[in-house]
């Protein structure tokens, strides 16, 4: 699952910033999870989890990871440096990843009565990025002993990089990041009752759109002046009609 699914862009009131010293520097924060469970009916004694990760489109950043997170009998490893700019993020944490940044929060409000209507007429319109069309890293994971009904998840923290997206090349359009994973179990406790290990993928998508900025409302004191100025007229041209 991706947390949030969806980005509004432009954000109101954002601005990069060189060197990026916290997570809202760059962006968004998006939080992808991969959870393997075991449905049973067997024990699984070691599996490989393998994610591809877009980071990097037209040599600018796509989805910086600031770092991650496992649970259950999981270990990583990269083939890539983490967070080599040492950004800070706090919102990292497992109990967030339904959370949503205070920037976004307020570009969600801002947006909230006409995304309905222009997100769906973006949805006929996106790029995908995914390893095919951008720069992966790879998290490679070694999963251990998994009793039925339990789980091992990956969570994986990262950021939108807007400024990536506000070049004039890529304004005025929507994308689907994406990132790809796959399973493999190894080994089960009694390999003479399982022919073929199992084996799956499955990706995770975050939706980028552009749109536009709603128009702002007229202040209400160009509104009293506009009937002011109308009723003056009014009674200007009331008096000439009267004279003549």
């Amino acid at each position: 699952t991706s947390s949030p699914g969806q980005v509004l862009l432009p954000i109101a009131n954002w601005k990069p910033k060189q060197p990026p010293v916290v997570g809202d520097d760059i962006g968004p924060q998006i939080v992808h999870v991969y959870e393997l469970l075991n449905s049973g009916p067997s024990t699984i004694s070691k599996a490989a989890l393998e994610v591809e990760w877009p980071y990097q489109f037209k040599n600018g950043s796509l989805l910086y990871i600031t770092s991650y997170e496992t649970e259950g009998p999981i270990n990583c490893t990269t083939d890539m440096e983490i967070n080599p700019l040492n950004v800070s993020n706090p919102l990292s944490s497992v109990k967030n990843t339904s959370g949503v940044p205070p920037r976004e929060r307020e570009t969600e409000g801002r947006n909230r009565q006409k995304r309905d209507l222009e997100s769906r007429d973006a949805q006929s319109d996106l790029q995908t990025l995914d390893c095919t069309t951008a720069d992966c890293l790879r998290l490679k994971c070694q999963v251990g002993r998994l009793e039925r009904t339990k789980n091992a998840i990956l969570f994986i923290y990262s950021r939108l990089a807007v400024d990536s997206f506000l070049r004039t090349e890529n304004q005025n359009r929507s994308y689907v990041v994406r990132s790809s994973g796959s399973f493999t179990v190894i080994e089960m406790p009694y390999k003479n009752l399982v022919s073929d290990l199992p084996s799956n993928s499955t990706t995770v998508s975050v939706s980028v759109l552009w749109v536009a900025d709603a128009p702002q409302p007229v202040p209400g004191w160009v509104v009293a002046l506009a009937v002011l100025a109308g009723l003056l007229l009014l009674a200007l041209l009331i008096f000439i009609m009267y004279k003549v």
